[in-house]
């Protein structure tokens, strides 16, 4: 286990429980939770860096290309929705 492990606070799955939310308090403020199971440690609970989180605008930008690409074209098929709920059933 690394040196930062060892000097991360760490919060039980039950504290967890319990204090979810003063935990996550602390996390906004840019402090780090070691999450442990009967002493092991199972997950890091960390902030999120703000680079790292995605924009509106590249939100937007993906939006955007998906309506540029042009749909797929229909499949016709002589199968009914009848018909494949009917199969579904085992009726057939």
């Amino acid at each position: 286990m690394s040196n930062k492990l060892l000097d991360m606070k760490s919060a039980s799955i039950r504290t967890m429980q319990h204090q979810l939310a003063a935990l996550v308090a602390e996390v906004e403020q840019g402090e780090e939770i070691l999450i442990t199971r009967r002493n092991v440690p199972v997950a890091r609970l960390s902030p999120i860096i703000p680079s790292a989180a995605p924009s509106a605008g590249s939100a937007a930008a993906i939006r955007a290309y998906w309506r540029r690409r042009p749909l797929p074209p229909a499949v016709r098929s002589s199968v009914t929705h009848a018909d494949l709920i009917a199969e579904g059933r085992g009726d057939v």
